[in-house]
């Protein structure tokens, strides 16, 4: 049986053309593209671009999926004669291209709240790392804030003399944000994939180098960044 709900539900999912990825870079389905992004989140020392435009195209893709397995299902509700084996094969490849969206979105998200949650204040207060939030990361990383400061706060004033109580941020600027808060180290080394020849990456003491598709370096993440963001080099 192939009906109009099965026929949409083809696992094939190329990145479509208007992503504007250039010509040099491997082609990907949507679920290598999310798998390249959540693994990067996790390798990289610093909160990366977030991805919210590729992530409604996952969650839009998981919505069409539930339908077409809801449809499918009622169909052969209807028609227990037509449940062959590969109409039962097909449903299957459904849901677990359903289920692998969702786990990877999930995993995603907790890798980047992960991040958040150590530096929120840098987050909120370096202008390049804050561009690359979403509104919802801002709203994340500004109510941690509040919470964490308020509690330094509490726990440090209730336990003084009452008439020391009423001081004033300026005088409790040992509670503030500083330059010594917790910031990633883009000198940390990380393992480097190329997915395109780029470069040159400058190292210290070092002749340039250029970087040949299908290798792999351990490097340190400051040398790289440029070429991460470009998807020229992803992590591992």
């Amino acid at each position: 049986m192939e009906t109009a709900s099965t026929r949409e539900t083809e696992p094939d999912n190329r990145a479509s053309d208007d992503q504007g990825e250039s010509e040099d870079l491997p082609g990907e389905t949507l679920s290598e593209e999310l798998m390249r992004h959540w693994i990067n989140e996790r390798f990289a020392p610093e909160v990366l671009q977030h991805q919210e435009e590729l992530l409604e195209k996952a969650l839009s893709r998981i919505q069409q999926q539930v339908r077409a397995s809801s449809l499918a299902l009622d169909v052969l509700a209807n028609n227990p004669e037509d449940l062959s084996s590969g109409n039962h094969f097909r449903l299957m490849l459904i849901e677990t291209e359903i289920e692998h969206l969702r786990y990877i979105c999930k995993a995603y998200a907790r890798c980047r709240m992960l991040k958040l949650d150590k530096f929120f204040d840098h987050c909120l207060m370096d202008p390049e790392t804050r561009s690359r939030l979403s509104k919802v990361d801002l709203e994340y990383c500004s109510r941690e804030q509040t919470l964490v400061h308020n509690l330094l706060y509490d726990s440090v004033l209730d336990q003084l003399p009452s008439k020391y109580r009423k001081l004033d941020e300026d005088h409790m600027s040992v509670w503030t944000p500083r330059p010594e808060f917790i910031r990633p180290d883009l000198d940390e080394g990380v393992f480097a994939m190329v997915r395109s020849p780029c470069g040159p990456v400058y190292l210290p003491n070092s002749e340039p180098l250029m970087l040949e598709k299908g290798s792999i370096h351990f490097i340190t993440y400051r040398s790289i960044k440029p070429f991460l963001e470009s998807g020229h080099v992803k992590l591992g």
